[in-house]
């Protein structure tokens, strides 16, 4: 799994763990395709959702951005 600069960034700035965003993915509540090869994943922790928003490409996961909510928004 790779992550862009900018979902670095948020992670640090959000405190969301890797872990976290890697079982968010792997096993989502919800998952959606937000356009043309860009995917979104949410999970529910405690009373918010963390969503996840990340590509595939050449068989790899990138992640873009990461951020909690408390809507479930397409």
């Amino acid at each position: 799994m790779e992550y862009t600069e900018h979902a670095l960034f948020r992670m640090r700035h959000r405190r969301i763990l890797r872990a976290r965003i890697e079982e968010t993915i792997e096993n989502p509540d919800f998952s959606f395709m937000i356009r043309a090869g860009r995917l979104a994943a949410l999970k529910k922790y405690a009373d918010k959702f963390l969503k996840v928003i990340y590509e595939r490409s050449n068989g790899k996961i990138i992640v873009v951005t990461v951020y909690w909510t408390k809507r479930i928004r397409r």
